[in-house]
């Protein structure tokens, strides 16, 4: 067998793509954040940014796409690195390699193709689960002696579900949590009159919903995190990823209501049996009331009488979730040096003490619904 390696640099090149990629996406049950829309929003939202710009490699056999590296090149800190594509709004990110394909063949072939293709020093990637495609090709790398970092990242907490329906789910919480809920329901009712719980589907309008959210997420971050990237230029970007997340059917926003003012509202996954709860937001009205804890509750009972196997939080750790969790993936981030300009970056960074180096992680880029503190009011 033989493979074709084809570098795409351009938006328009990435477009044409779309059905080979769909194809080989849906095959290898890739997560949203792999998804031809997913990285297209992306794309939409860089146009006329000169600091990213799209470096990704295929193998084709025949017209088949059989395997992909999604990535970018960014410039960051006076050297050029390559990212993920649309790493920073990413919680997963990883190859693509068809089911049909080894990984052991196709990925150094893909390194290959990245390597030749060049005009980058270094290469960052994060957000890389444990039962990734690629880890298994990095950490082979590093035991090979290439100078190649693998260093563990932060983690991603879900409840799997172990329950017939929504309501056992709910019966299976704390006696403690099952009362905050109640109670929360009842300030709810006192603050905004009835409580009521809905989901936009995609085949609903959404924009307005989805501005709404935002704009509570703005209110919240103007106080808490001034410096969120979501009053950058990323919030462009963050926008045009949404919108075509949604064009995609695979999202879905869920809502807790006060006489149809949203006091809570989340922006989530459904695919592959499965919840991503990705951008949430409330309104500081109904603080009191933990209207975002709530809504977790009520979308996870959702999941579950629709027969989803989990309900993943993404990445965060708020004292919120570690109370409805009972498992989680644990991720990595991989940095492996092309030029000397990358090599004495790498250098430099190994020599931090352990505190500047966790410090100069957290000062990376991160996406607007992830950074700061939790977006779902007072977890009581």
């Amino acid at each position: 067998m033989k493979l074709r390696i084809q570098v795409v640099t351009d938006l328009k090149q990435f477009v044409a793509l779309r059905d080979a990629w769909r194809r080989l996406w849906i095959d290898s049950g890739g997560y949203i954040f792999q998804s031809h829309d997913w990285i297209t929003g992306w794309l939409v939202g860089l146009q006329g940014r000169r600091d990213a710009r799209l470096l990704t490699v295929l193998a084709w056999d025949g017209d088949r796409l059989a395997g992909v590296i999604p990535g970018a090149v960014h410039r960051r800190r006076g050297y050029r690195v390559v990212h993920f594509a649309a790493q920073i709004f990413s919680d997963y990110c990883d190859c693509l390699i068809g089911p049909d394909y080894d990984p052991d063949v196709v990925l150094p072939l893909l390194w290959d193709g990245l390597d030749r293709a060049g005009g980058f020093d270094v290469i960052r990637l994060r957000q890389i689960p444990a039962d990734a495609r690629c880890l298994r090709f990095f950490s082979s790398l590093a035991r090979a002696g290439n100078a190649c970092m693998i260093e563990p990242q932060e983690r991603c907490l879900r409840i799997d579900n172990q329950w017939a329906n929504g309501a056992l789910f709910f019966r299976s919480l704390s006696k403690k949590g099952r009362n905050n809920h109640t109670r929360g329901k009842r300030i709810l009712t006192e603050l905004g009159g009835d409580v009521s719980f809905r989901v936009i589907e995609p085949d609903e309008p959404a924009d307005a919903i989805i501005y709404e959210i935002l704009r509570l997420k703005e209110a919240w971050l103007r106080v808490n995190d001034p410096r969120s990237l979501l009053f950058g230029h990323d919030r462009v970007v963050f926008r045009t990823i949404l919108d075509s997340a949604w064009r995609s059917g695979l999202a879905k926003v869920f809502i807790l209501q006060c006489n149809g003012r949203i006091a809570a509202a989340s922006i989530n996954f459904v695919y592959g049996n499965r919840m991503e709860a990705y951008f949430t937001s409330y309104d500081e009205a109904f603080e009191r009331a933990s209207p975002g804890t709530i809504l977790i509750v009520e979308y996870s009972k959702w999941a579950f009488d629709h027969g989803l196997k989990l309900v993943d939080f993404l990445r965060g750790e708020e004292a919120f979730k570690l109370r409805l969790v009972n498992a989680e993936t644990p991720l990595s981030s991989v940095t492996v040096p092309r030029t000397l300009v990358g090599h004495l970056a790498i250098l430099g960074y190994r020599h931090l003490p352990w505190r500047q180096r966790r410090r100069q992680v957290a000062d990376e880029p991160r996406a607007p619904a992830i950074v700061g503190n939790p977006v779902t009011g007072r977890a009581s």
